[in-house]
């Protein structure tokens, strides 16, 4: 696996090609190839908020070996702002499948893995095809739980979190002070610093001498209301598929959902992150690219 090596949104290698998925009759978004087309193909996504690209630092470590298709869901990174009624959980799932199935027309059926975080990891699960579809999944930190009293407690943490990013800023005098910004938060005191100025790059569309939020909160805080109930549609016990959970590390101390615990569930495999929290990918990149090869070799899709 080689490290990454781009500091900033535009420091990114080319493309080895982009194919330009229609979603529905409004967006239009790019699926960008990198990698070696000859490898082993993953899939990768993102989190509510966020965009793939700052995800890099992670990514880029798969680059040598696998071929990695990357892509922001709709209304995010690299994609227009569309219709806030379109911007929805089963959108975001009929969006995964349009991607797949283009990807499979332009590049060629094969195999394939996905790698989502957060959001897209349940967009993924709730897709109709995604047993038949993808030979494995790897999910960092998905929006779920077992029955119980944790379901309560973390439903109560999405309701919560929805009503804090409501009335959160969408605009900024420019990049350099959104990163000082997150730089500040307790959220963010573990991201590595390129990430953050990725994610400055990868989030915000200057406007008007200012930036904006590719995303705006109110489209992010309507999916997270929205988690809870499609989160209790999908069954832990009886996925159709390999699957690895990786969740943050329970003894820190967490600033948005509650970690990850899907320990008793008896049809994937879970394993939790120390020193990590929700956003893992972003604070240590090489122990998740690490326990991500791990698995695609444990479940044989990638030769060891």
């Amino acid at each position: 696996m080689k490290p990454g090596t781009g500091p900033r949104t535009s420091g990114l290698p080319p493309p080895v090609a982009v194919l330009e998925v229609r979603l529905d009759d409004e967006i239009t978004a790019p699926v960008r190839r990198y990698g070696n087309p000859d490898g082993p193909r993953l899939l990768l996504s993102h989190g509510n908020g966020l965009a793939i690209d700052l995800y890099y630092p992670f990514w880029s470590l798969l680059l040598d070996d696998f071929d990695v298709l990357v892509f922001d869901l709709r209304n995010h990174g690299a994609n227009p702002l569309g219709d806030p009624e379109r911007h929805t959980v089963p959108a975001l799932c009929r969006d995964l499948e349009a991607v797949g199935s283009a990807v499979d027309r332009g590049f060629g059926v094969r195999p394939r893995a996905g790698v989502y975080h957060s959001v897209s990891c349940l967009a993924a699960l709730l897709s109709p095809s995604v047993a038949v579809s993808y030979a494995a999944l790897v999910l960092f930190e998905p929006p779920l739980t077992v029955p119980g009293v944790g379901r309560q407690v973390f439903e109560a943490a999405c309701r919560q979190a929805a009503a804090r990013t409501r009335i959160r800023a969408g605009r900024f005098r420019s990049e350099r002070d959104f990163v000082e910004l997150m730089s500040a938060q307790p959220a963010m005191a573990r991201v590595l610093p390129e990430a953050l100025r990725l994610m400055a790059g990868a989030t915000l569309r200057p406007r008007g001498g200012s930036c904006l939020l590719r995303c705006p909160p109110d489209y992010e805080a309507k999916i997270l209301a929205a988690i809870p109930g499609f989160a209790r549609m999908v069954d832990p016990d009886a996925l159709p598929l390999p699957v690895r959970v990786v969740g943050a590390d329970p003894s820190l101390r967490h600033y948005f959902l509650p970690p990850c615990d899907l320990s008793r569930a008896r049809s994937l495999d879970f394993e939790s992150l120390p020193g990590t929290t929700h956003l893992a990918q972003l604070e240590r990149p090489e122990e998740c690219a690490a326990r991500t090869v791990d698995f695609l070799k444990k479940t044989g899709f990638v030769r060891s």
